[in-house]
């Protein structure tokens, strides 16, 4: 208990971090360099370009059905959230492709427009849901608690049909449900 008392506090102070994360400004040399540990592709810029129908929190599913409409494939990789210049994580994300144009078919419930995004070869769910980097040696300790905190509790993704039902379209979060 005093160790996961200690982890927890220290981890706390991620909090200011998590609340700035946002869509980097522009490549910088630690956004490449945080992409390099994610993927050999290089990262790009997208427009968030979602359907009415697609869910928050679902884009692998917004993929699937934007497939099933249109054709292409599923590209899966990274979205890039950065707190500069402290702290960057990757955040698992599938877009659609013909092979040729690339489109964020989901939306951000920040209701950004904008993200970075940097492809690998691995499917979508063969790879951590979330990789996460801090610059400073204070913020690598509490990510370190936080990871060690976290990590010990179990958790479970909700089937594919639940999510579906249970997340917001775009259409209604455009209503303001959130």
């Amino acid at each position: 208990p005093a160790t996961m008392m200690k982890a927890l506090m220290d981890s706390q102070r991620l909090n200011a971090l998590f609340d700035r994360l946002t869509t980097p400004a522009t490549l910088d040399d630690q956004v490449m360099q945080f992409a390099k540990q994610l993927s050999d592709s290089a990262p790009i810029f997208l427009d968030c370009e979602p359907e009415l129908w697609s869910r928050q929190s679902c884009c692998d599913l917004n993929v699937k059905e934007y497939i099933l409409q249109h054709g292409g494939q599923m590209l899966c990789g990274y979205r890039i959230w950065y707190a500069e210049p402290q702290y960057i994580e990757g955040e698992r994300h599938a877009v659609w492709t013909d092979g040729e144009t690339i489109r964020d078919v989901s939306f951000v419930d920040t209701g950004e427009t904008r993200v970075v995004f940097v492809p690998d070869d691995l499917e979508f769910d063969d790879a951590p849901g979330k990789v996460r980097f801090a610059f400073g040696a204070a913020d690598k300790e509490a990510l370190a608690a936080y990871e060690q905190l976290f990590g010990a509790v179990p958790v479970e993704k909700m089937a594919d049909d639940k999510a579906w039902s249970s997340y917001p379209s775009y259409e209604s979060w455009l209503a303001g449900k959130r």
